[in-house]
C-alpha cells in the first residue's frame, strides 16, 4: 500500500510545488510592479522637482529685476543673471558663498543682515555711486517654513534709475517754469507800480514803459502757448492730420514766416530740396511748427551774415532734412540735454532765446511721427539739426 500513498504524497507535493510558485510568482510580479510603480513614481517626482527648478531659474534669470536667494546661513543659493549685472560683485561664483563675501556695497549687506537676525521684509532704496550713478529700489522677503522657521530670504533689486532722473527732471521743470513765469510778472507788476505812482503825466515815459510791459506780457502768453502745444502732444489730445506732403512747400511757409528776421541779421539762406523727393508723412502745421523753431535758433544764434542751409535728401525709407547754421554752436557737454525743456546753455544765449522749449517741442512733434532727429555741433563750429521724417514710398 505504501506505494499508493507515496504517489497521494508525491501529487499533493507537486500541487503544493505549483500552486506555491504560481502564488509567490504572482507575488514577485506584485512586488516588481510595485516597486517598478515606486521607482516610476519617484523618476516623475525626481524629473518634476528638477523641472521646477529649472522652471525657477529660467523665471528669475527672464527677470528685469536682480534676483538673490539667501538661506538661513547667510549663504547664496541662487543669484540671477541680472543681479549679477546690476552690482558690482567681489566674484562672478556666488553659489553657496556668503553674501558678504560676494556683494561689495555695506548698505546691501546691512539690511540683509537685519532681515535674517530679525525675519522680517524690509524695504530701502539704495545709491551706487560711481561713473553713472545708478538708484535701486531693494525688497527683502523671508521664506518661513510652518512652525516659523527661517528657510531663506528671496531679495529683489529693481533699478529706478530712470526713474529718479525723470524725478529730478520734473522738479527742475517746475523750478523753470517758476522762474520763467516770475521773470515778466515781477517786470509788469514793477512798470506798473511806477506808471501808478510817478510816470502817468510824462507821455514819453508812459509809452516806453507800456511797451515794455507788452513785450512781457507777450513773453507769458508764448510760454503758455509753449506749454499747451508740448502738454497736448505729450498728452495726445490733440489728434494728428498725417498726410502725404510736399517737403518744400512745408520749407517755404515758414522761410516766408522768417523773411524779416533774416533779412534784419542780413542771413544767407540756401535751400536744396530735390524736385524728386518723395512726400513727408506729416502733420503740415506740426511740421512748420518743427521748422520754425529749428529757422529761430539757426536766426538767432548765429552772428550777422551767417550762412544757413536746408538740405534734404531720400534715405529709404526716410527723408532726411538738415538744418545747418554756422552760428555760435553748441558745446560737446550740453549737446546730450538740448532737447530737455528750459536746458539754459548759458546766460548769454537765455537772452536771446524765447520760452526755452522750441527744441523739446520739435523732439516731441518728430517722435510722434515715428520720426527721429539728431545734432551735431560743437562751440564755435555752427550747428547741424538733423530730422528723418517717414515718407510716402
Amino acid at each position: 500500500m505504501w506505494p499508493f500513498w507515496i504517489l497521494i504524497i508525491a501529487v499533493v507535493a507537486v500541487l503544493v510545488l505549483l500552486v506555491s510558485r504560481r502564488f509567490y510568482h504572482r507575488r514577485i510580479l506584485q512586488i516588481r510592479h510595485s516597486h517598478d510603480s515606486a521607482k516610476s513614481d519617484f523618476l516623475k517626482q525626481l524629473k518634476s522637482s528638477r523641472i521646477d527648478r529649472e522652471n525657477f531659474e529660467t523665471i528669475l534669470s527672464s527677470m528685469v529685476e536682480g534676483v538673490i536667494v539667501i538661506n538661513s546661513k547667510g549663504k547664496i543659493e541662487h543669484a540671477s543673471p541680472n543681479f549679477c549685472q546690476l552690482l558690482e560683485l567681489r566674484s562672478k561664483e556666488t553659489q553657496n558663498k556668503l553674501y558678504w563675501e560676494i556683494i561689495r556695497n555695506q548698505e546691501i549687506n546691512d539690511p540683509l543682515k537685519e532681515a535674517l537676525l530679525h525675519k522680517r521684509a524690509l524695504r530701502k532704496e539704495i545709491n551706487i555711486i560711481g561713473p553713472k550713478d545708478s538708484f535701486f529700489s531693494m525688497q527683502i522677503s523671508p521664506v518661513m517654513d510652518r512652525d516659523g522657521k527661517l528657510l531663506s530670504l528671496i531679495a529683489v533689486f529693481h533699478d529706478i534709475t530712470e526713474l529718479k532722473k525723470l524725478e529730478r527732471i520734473r522738479a527742475d521743470f517746475v523750478a523753470n517754469v517758476s522762474h520763467e513765469l516770475k521773470t515778466p510778472l515781477t517786470a509788469i507788476k514793477g512798470f506798473v507800480e511806477t506808471l501808478k505812482t510817478s510816470s502817468k503825466d510824462d507821455p514819453v515815459t508812459l509809452a516806453r514803459f507800456l511797451d515794455i510791459i507788452d513785450k512781457q506780457a507777450q513773453r507769458l502768453e508764448s510760454l503758455v502757448n509753449d506749454l499747451l502745444i508740448l502738454s497736448s502732444i505729450e498728452s495726445k489730445e490733440v489728434k494728428m492730420n498725417i498726410g502725404a506732403e510736399p517737403l518744400n512747400r512745408i520749407v517755404h511757409t515758414v522761410l516766408a514766416l522768417h523773411k524779416k528776421s533774416i533779412e534784419d541779421k542780413g542771413h544767407q539762406v540756401t535751400m536744396d530740396i530735390p524736385p524728386d523727393l518723395p512726400n513727408v508723412l506729416a502733420d503740415r502745421q506740426r511740421m512748420e511748427q518743427v521748422f520754425l523753431n529749428l529757422l529761430d535758433n539757426a536766426v538767432k544764434f548765429t552772428p550777422p551774415g551767417g550762412k544757413i542751409s536746408i538740405q534734404a535728401r531720400w534715405e529709404k525709407p526716410y527723408v532726411r532734412v538738415e538744418v545747418r547754421d554756422n552760428g555760435v554752436g553748441i558745446p560737446a557737454e550740453h549737446l546730450s540735454r538740448v532737447f530737455e525743456r528750459f536746458y539754459k546753455i548759458d546766460r548769454a544765449r537765455s537772452r536771446e532765446a524765447g520760452t526755452g522749449l522750441g527744441l523739446a517741442i520739435v523732439r516731441q512733434i518728430v517722435t510722434a511721427h515715428q520720426g527721429k532727429i539728431e545734432v551735431e555741433s560743437s562751440s564755435g563750429a555752427g550747428s547741424t539739426f538733423r530730422i528723418f521724417l517717414p515718407c510716402q514710398i
